[in-house]
């Protein structure tokens, strides 16, 4: 099974140590309710297999930039395998609110002292720079930085300083909601952009213009969902 240790060059911080003190969360369900809008394109298990390629494209972005502990919340055995087997931890989604559950290992993490990162599990782009920077725009973890979805609104990355209170929300317009809750613990916010943090995948149209950008995605992604 593929192993990820901490790549020779991965990015580096002024203060390494720094980085340390973070704790990235990746939320997802279980592989047959993922990506339930290409059901008509793709098989179960054609879906799962892109959903796990990108779940390992994620894992890849987070440990490339020195962040060594994730958690993987909700999802079932098959997720489950790709966090104990890329050196990560999984949590079971005890209930039927993914949101729920994310929150609270988000505020374990945060009570626990160290910062908390949110990053989805759907961004077949990401890299080891996007999760470099936007620890760097969170002044090193000084304010929070969202990094926000191209489309609907949304927020596909989180970074909250040790014993801020904040809350992480998936689904649309979420951007919106989390700057009116950082506005309400009256935090500062930094927000980062770029296309690997921006680009998540969800429908058969983002899939067109997806392999437009990078010919040969699927078979990419298909290629990492083999290990597992």
């Amino acid at each position: 099974m593929k192993k990820y240790p901490l790549p020779a060059q991965c990015w580096k911080l002024d203060n390494m140590s720094e980085v340390n003190q973070i704790i990235a969360t990746i939320p997802m369900k279980p592989l047959i309710h993922g990506k339930s809008r290409l059901s008509e394109a793709f098989t179960d298990q054609e879906r799962g297999d892109l959903v796990i390629g990108m779940l390992t494209t994620v894992i890849d972005a987070i440990v490339g930039a020195g962040v060594i502990e994730f958690v993987i919340v909700g999802g079932d055995d098959r997720v489950a395998a790709v966090g104990e087997g890329t050196g990560g931890k999984w949590v079971p989604d005890p209930g039927n609110d993914l949101n729920e559950s994310l929150k609270a290992v988000f505020g374990d993490i945060l009570q626990s002292g160290k910062s908390a990162m949110f990053l989805a599990g759907d961004l077949p782009f990401v890299k080891s720079a996007d999760v470099y920077n936007l620890i760097r725009t969170s002044g090193n973890q000084k304010n929070i930085a969202l990094a926000p979805a191209r489309k609907d609104g949304g927020t596909n990355g989180i970074l909250v300083p040790p014993g801020v209170p904040f809350e992480p929300q998936m689904g649309q317009r979420s951007f919106a909601r989390h700057l009116a809750q950082a506005a309400g613990v009256e935090h500062s916010v930094s927000i980062y952009t770029s296309n690997g943090l921006g680009f998540d995948l969800d429908t058969t149209d983002d899939l067109v213009s997806y392999t437009h950008m990078e010919p040969g995605l699927l078979e990419r992604l298909y290629d990492q969902a083999s290990v597992y």
